[in-house]
């Protein structure tokens, strides 16, 4: 059995009522429910079946038509609980329709809770309607303008690689809460369908003219609603600053793995049934790397990104990191007191992992010892 029959066995039960086999149907295929974020999300939220089963009432997956009809209300839990936990819902009134609408019970809203916010406390106060009034990012009294020296408009690019269209209009929707300095614009990039990540960078840096670049994954959400102003001052600091990243390692090791080496940075990263904060602090307020993550990477100047060698989902952004190395720019994380960003990323997909590691020890590292 591959993925795509357990969907459809998971799918098929959910549409004939047969609640109580779908638990035993993917635990006895474990190995590929944990592969897929999907499954995955099914099985965790189980718990939430048995109890409002034993409570006597609608059943979450009774409140679904099918499959997909449940992932969506999940996700769209998920974002909504998100928003209130970091500031940026909008309309309350419409969190509380959709609560009603969807027939949320409170376990199923307790679980998602676990799952995807970080102060659960504060989220619970607000739903409540007790809205807290601390923000996870204080004015720190600083003038929110340009930094000194840019005086003619400049333009921040958003670019995001998507596949997936809800995921895609989350990530912008954070994008239009942050507070634009003043004589800054911003523009947002979506490239769909791309052969590859790089391919799909390079389309849009091309067609971008904007200075500053941001590239980010879809399923990451900017959370520092200063980002824009923190990042120009950053480069502002320093001409010879190509490259800024939240994670990052200041030497790869030799067999290429980012993750096996010292790193700085921190994160809040959600892995469908919790959200934790990853955090490698930072001892100076700009730490040099020789790679970032590509979760998020923040450019100032232009280099082709390397399509003619890395034609898949994994270490174009080590690649780049290297082209900017090389091309004697510096990449640098700074030191924060709170994470910028939320990754929800769920399950890594590795498939073309280890072939892209190949490619990036042969064409950077061959040479390296550690």
């Amino acid at each position: 059995m591959d993925v795509s029959q357990l969907k459809e066995q998971v799918d098929s039960l959910i549409k004939i009522g047969n609640y109580e086999e779908i638990q035993p149907v993917l635990m006895q295929n474990k190995k590929i429910t944990e592969r897929d974020n999907g499954l995955a999300t099914v099985c965790y939220l189980y718990s939430v079946y048995e109890q409002e089963k034993a409570a006597g009432q609608d059943t979450i997956f009774s409140k679904v038509s099918d499959l997909e009809e449940l992932l969506r209300r999940y996700t769209a839990l998920k974002f909504y609980l998100r928003r209130i936990d970091f500031d940026v819902l909008d309309d309350r009134s419409e969190f509380y329709q959709f609560l009603s609408q969807k027939r949320i019970s409170s376990y199923e809203l307790l679980r998602v809770m676990d799952f995807s916010v970080v102060n659960r406390a504060k989220v619970l106060r607000a739903i409540d309607g007790e809205m807290i009034q601390a923000k996870p990012f204080e004015e720190s009294g600083e003038d929110s303008g340009c930094p000194d020296g840019e005086q003619a408009v400049q333009e921040v690019c958003f670019i995001i690689c998507t596949n997936d269209q809800i995921y895609a209009e989350e990530c912008i929707y954070y994008i239009n809460h942050l507070i634009v300095p003043e004589g800054i614009t911003i523009d947002i990039l979506t490239v769909e369908d791309a052969a590859s990540m790089t391919a799909g960078y390079n389309e849009a840096m091309r067609y971008s003219g904007a200075k500053y670049k941001v590239y980010l994954h879809q399923d990451t959400f900017l959370i520092n609603p200063y980002f824009i102003r923190d990042i120009l001052q950053i480069f502002q600091s320093d001409r010879n600053i190509g490259m800024i990243g939240v994670i990052g390692a200041p030497r790869i090791p030799a067999h290429g793995v980012m993750w096996d080496a010292k790193r700085y940075g921190m994160i809040y990263e959600q892995h469908i049934y919790e959200t934790v904060m990853l955090s490698n602090p930072c001892i100076h307020s700009l730490e040099d790397v020789e790679v970032v993550d590509g979760l998020l990477m923040i450019t100032q100047y232009d280099i082709d990104w390397r399509e003619d060698v890395f034609d898949k989902w994994d270490f174009y952004d080590c690649s780049q990191s290297m082209e900017f190395m090389q091309s004697g720019y510096r990449i640098v994380v700074p030191k924060t007191e709170m994470p910028w960003c939320v990754h929800d990323c769920g399950f890594l997909n590795l498939e073309a992992y280890d072939r892209e590691k190949d490619k990036f020890v042969r064409e950077y590292l061959a040479d390296r010892r550690d």
